[in-house]
This record gives C-alpha cells, sequence and structure tokens, in this order.
C-alpha cells in the first residue's frame, strides 16, 4: 500500500521548493488505497490465510498434535510472515499479520507443553510471548503488525508483574512514556527506526488508557486497611494519582516552555485539575494523553483520549466509592476550573497577538 501527501500538502512543498517537479510527479502518481478497497483486501486476505492454514496443517494437526509440531508449525508461518512483508502489498501485510498471529500462538503453545494446563505454566507462557513478540515487532512490517506485538509484549509484561503496586507503577510508567513518544514526534519521525518507535506509541497510548481504570480504589478507608496489614495493593491508588498528575504537570510544563508568563498559570490549572480529579486517575491519563496527541496532531488518538476520558467520567459518576455529593463537586470543580482555564488562555492570545 503506497501512501502520499495530500494535494493541498503537495502542492505547499512545491510551491515553497522542498520538493522539484520530478518528486512532485512521483508523489503525485502515488494514489493511497480507498479505505473500502483496503477493508475488502483485508478481509480477503484473512480468509485466504485461515485457508491455507488449515489445508496445511489441519491434517497435521489430526496425526501429531504434540509440542514440537506445533513448534515447527509455528516457525513455519513466522517465517512465511516475514517474507509476505516484504512485498508490502495490502493484500500481501494482511495475510502476515494472520500468519504471524497464528504462529505466535501455536509457538506458545508449544512452550506450554501442555495445552490444556496452560495456567499452571503461564508465567513462562507469559516470558515466551513476551521475547516472541519482541521479535517479531523487530522485523521489517508494517505499523499494524509491530503495534500489535509490542501491544502483546507489553501485556506478557503487565501479567508477569502481576496485581499490586508493581502493575501501577507500569501504568503509570506507560503512560509517561506514551506521552514522550507523542512530544518528541517530531524529533524521531525522520529516524530510520521511526516505524518501531511509531507503534510502540500507539501500544503503549492503548494499554495506558486501558490500563489507567486500575488506579481507582473501592475505598479511603480499604486503601489504610491494606497499608496496615501489609498488602501488596495498598498503594496502587497513592501511586496512580500521584503519578499521573506528575505527569500531567511534566506535560503542562513541556508545552508551555516558550509561553512565558502563561507557563505559570498553566502549572497551577494543570495542579488544580489534578486536584480536582484525583479520584478518577483515568481522567487524568486521558487528559495528559490528549495534550500529548493534539501537539502530535494525530486525529485519531484525540478522538480515543476523548473516547476513554468520557468512559472514565461515566464508570466514576456511577461507581459506588465515594458519596454523589463528593462526586458531583468533583466534576463540577474539574468543568469550572476548565472553562476559567480557556477563558484565560484566549484572553492570554488575544494579548500576544
Amino acid at each position: 500500500m503506497s501512501h502520499s501527501p495530500s494535494p493541498v500538502l503537495l502542492e505547499r512543498l512545491h510551491g515553497n521548493a522542498i520538493i522539484d517537479d520530478a518528486q512532485h510527479s512521483t508523489l503525485a502518481a502515488c494514489t493511497p488505497t480507498p479505505w473500502w478497497l483496503a477493508l475488502l483486501l483485508g478481509i480477503a486476505a484473512w480468509i485466504a490465510a485461515l485457508m491455507i492454514m488449515s489445508s496445511f496443517f489441519g491434517p497435521l494437526m489430526m496425526f501429531d498434535n504434540g509440542p514440537v509440531t506445533r513448534g515447527i508449525g509455528g516457525m513455519v508461518l513466522l517465517a512465511a510472515s516475514a517474507f509476505l512483508f516484504h512485498g508490502r502489498k495490502a493484500f500481501t501485510d494482511q495475510m502476515a499479520l494472520a500468519f504471524s498471529l497464528a504462529g505466535q500462538g501455536l509457538v506458545l503453545s508449544s512452550v506450554a507443553d501442555r495445552f490444556f494446563e496452560l495456567l499452571e505454566g503461564s508465567d513462562d507462557v507469559a516470558l515466551a510471548a513476551l521475547a516472541l513478540s519482541a521479535v517479531m515487532a523487530a522485523i521489517p512490517a508494517t505499523v499494524l503488525h509491530r503495534s500489535v506485538c509490542v501491544l502483546i509484549a507489553l501485556s506478557s509484561l503487565g501479567y508477569l508483574i502481576g496485581a499490586g503496586s508493581g502493575l501501577a507503577v507500569f501504568g503509570v510508567s506507560l503512560a509517561a512514556t506514551a506521552t514522550a513518544l507523542w512530544l518528541g514526534r517530531s524529533a524521531w519521525a525522520a529516524y530510520p527506526r521511526a516505524p518501531l518507535l511509531k507503534a510502540a506509541a500507539h501500544a503503549t497510548t492503548l494499554a495506558a488508557l486501558c490500563l489507567a481504570p486500575y488506579g481507582n480504589s473501592p475505598s479511603a478507608i480499604g486503601v489504610v486497611g491494606e497499608l496496615l496489614l501489609g498488602s501488596q495493593t495498598s498503594l496502587v491508588l497513592p501511586i496512580y494519582r500521584i503519578g499521573s498528575a506528575l505527569v500531567l504537570l511534566c506535560t503542562v510544563a513541556w508545552l508551555c516552555r516558550r509561553a512565558g508568563s502563561l507557563r505559570l498559570t498553566a502549572l497551577a490549572a494543570a495542579m488544580l485539575f489534578a486536584v480536582a480529579a484525583h479520584p478518577a486517575p483515568g481522567l487524568i491519563v486521558g487528559t495528559t494523553l490528549l495534550l500529548a496527541s493534539f501537539h502530535a496532531c494525530h486525529r485519531p488518538w484525540i478522538v480515543m483520549s476523548l473516547v476513554f476520558s468520557g468512559l472514565y467520567l461515566g464508570e466514576f459518576y456511577y461507581s459506588l466509592q465515594s458519596t454523589l455529593l463528593v462526586k458531583s463537586l468533583a466534576l463540577t470543580a474539574s468543568g469550572a476550573l476548565l472553562l476559567a482555564l480557556r477563558v484565560a488562555l484566549r484572553a492570554q492570545t488575544r494579548k500576544t497577538a
């Protein structure tokens, strides 16, 4: 699948002498595949991949379903996936993705050895999935394939960490990593490893948004009780609240590093927002990733950050962690603060203009 700039951007590049006539003609000739055609090609590729795998590996598994057979079959599929990715066509890319996921599943099932008793060796399976997905993410492939592999690796790492304070630190680290990647997009976009970094940005953003609700706690009394009992989950809520607030403050400070007097106002507003929204750390994480993706001009993640933030608001409002009065005050304070910040920013931008 070929990708080309939009006609308006292409004309601007040519008008500003950034590209010459030959480059302009070459880029103009590269017509991107329509989304509906790419969707049909993807569906056809997955159907073809399933038919090929069932035709070859179905009879083989009927004769021998041992771990060695599954492992060899998985490696064959992974090799076929790496070969198909060299074509870089819409059909072969989707088929290669199907082969890769199926191959990783077969290899992991062979590592487990006992297919119907995966829970007994779940740590070994998670460690193998982490290593295998990291290797597959490093091969030349599409951003979608690399994003899926990085997401599998992050999920495996989270499972190995386990529930508790460690997973809370991992969630905050994901939010910080995703934010840093989007804020530095202009710096790494020209690197040779930019596709891998882009895939890592996609995967860490989705993982951070999905893991953010883990920072909610049943009650403050439960946190104190767990802390006195020495439970490993006792610090989940403080870690998520403080960690997400620090990530938000660092993001606002970096975005306003050249804003002069507006920087202190933005930092104070971010601090007040973090205090008002502290019962719902997911909302703070969603707001931080919204700012980072907006700075990176990535429209899909701007929309997804808003969607996840709306889900966090609904989850917080209908939860039984706090009284309705406390939740109403928190939401009212957050909304009033954002409106006041909007008025202040518009007034400040009018003065500077």
